[in-house]
């Protein structure tokens, strides 16, 4: 990921979530509007192999209709309002297709893309980044499915990638997975990075040990100026918010 010298880069999660419906293009904009070095979003692979932005795997709670995206034509699912449940301002936004986001996008900024799906969408969200044009030293991939992140370097080697994981802190106070785990994990994957949850599971030492590794750090989902100085201060290298124009401010 490009850096930027003693502060965490500031990622829009889902878009400028806290004021636009997520991951639509309205959403996207807000985010690069307001100065966020990237924009993160969510894909899944429609039924006639189209990759979209969303978070669920079904359309029920961003729209007044429910489809289940992986059995759903494209053709089904572009007409869908997903942006009137956020407010009438944004009524009529539709669920866009992660080539045409991209596409639209200055070409400084970072997309962030995470896939919500199993292997099968690997080669089709490969063929949409190459579509959308986007520099893909600014592309990062990254996902809590390990079978994903696998065949996304199996197909394309070269592509930067994180894993993700929830820091469950246990009864004795330690987290899992434990920092010996995340690093053999990203390492057994040959990824770039890894990508935890805001709390006491990032640590000084997470972050020491991931850089020892040759490894960056990314922390979803930072909300909190304080946290987000507290990231600044134990050195990650980016931070995912969804009020980026807050967390820049305190940075």
């Amino acid at each position: 990921m490009p850096s930027r010298s003693g502060i965490p880069l500031v990622i829009a999660h889902r878009g400028y979530a806290a004021v636009a419906p997520e991951n639509t293009l309205a959403a996207f904009r807000l985010g690069w509007e307001s100065g966020a070095d990237g924009v993160e979003c969510d894909v899944h692979l429609t039924a006639d192999g189209q990759v979209v932005c969303i978070h669920d795997d079904d359309t029920k709670r961003v729209s007044e209709q429910n489809r289940v995206v992986a059995t759903t034509a494209w053709d089904d699912l572009r007409g869908l309002d997903v942006g009137a449940w956020k407010g009438k301002k944004w009524a009529g936004e539709p669920i866009p297709l992660l080539e045409e986001a991209m596409q639209a996008s200055p070409s400084s900024l970072i997309w962030v893309v995470e896939i919500k799906c199993g292997p099968e969408i690997v080669e089709p969200l490969l063929d949409a980044i190459d579509a959308g044009g986007h520099d893909w030293r600014r592309v990062i991939v990254i996902s809590f499915i390990q079978e994903s992140l696998a065949e996304l370097k199996a197909q394309r080697p070269s592509v930067a990638a994180y894993w993700l994981s929830y820091l469950d802190e246990q009864p004795d106070g330690s987290f899992r997975p434990s920092i010996g785990e995340i690093i053999g994990t990203v390492k057994s994957l040959e990824l770039e990075g890894f990508g935890g949850q805001s709390g006491r599971g990032v640590s000084a030492e997470l972050v020491s040990a991931l850089k020892d590794g040759g490894l960056e750090l990314n922390v979803w989902t930072v909300d909190e100026p304080k946290e987000a100085r507290r990231m600044r201060d134990i050195g990650v290298n980016s931070v995912t918010t969804n009020d980026p124009r807050l967390i820049l401010e305190a940075l």
